[in-house]
């Protein structure tokens, strides 16, 4: 199989979440999904904005309480990790990380 360049950026792109419009996450729920859709969500401390993972999300499920984020983590739901990068990972891929 054979992509031209900018097919195989949209390709990558859209399977980060980038091409759906954003919408009102319902719940944590969905914060979940969309770090599992992506595998890994970078905790970065640049803030000109916001905190760059709470950018990150919003650019994929729309406005969202942030503590939704946090909640996950102390619900057990993730956990923080050195990966390439300090990340949030879900718990399912701790096997992987052990």
């Amino acid at each position: 199989m054979k992509l031209a360049l900018q097919q195989a950026r949209n390709l990558h792109l859209a399977a980060q979440g980038v091409f759906r419009p954003p919408r009102k996450a319902r719940s944590a729920d969905d914060v979940l999904a969309a770090i599992k859709n992506m595998g890994v969500l970078q905790i970065d401390t640049i803030s000109v904005v916001a905190r760059s993972p709470y950018l990150v999300l919003w650019s994929r499920i729309g406005d969202y309480p942030q503590v939704w984020l946090e909640d996950l983590l102390a619900q057990g739901k993730l956990f923080e990790y050195w990966s390439h990068e300090a990340c949030f990972i879900p718990i399912e891929d701790f096997v992987y990380y052990r």
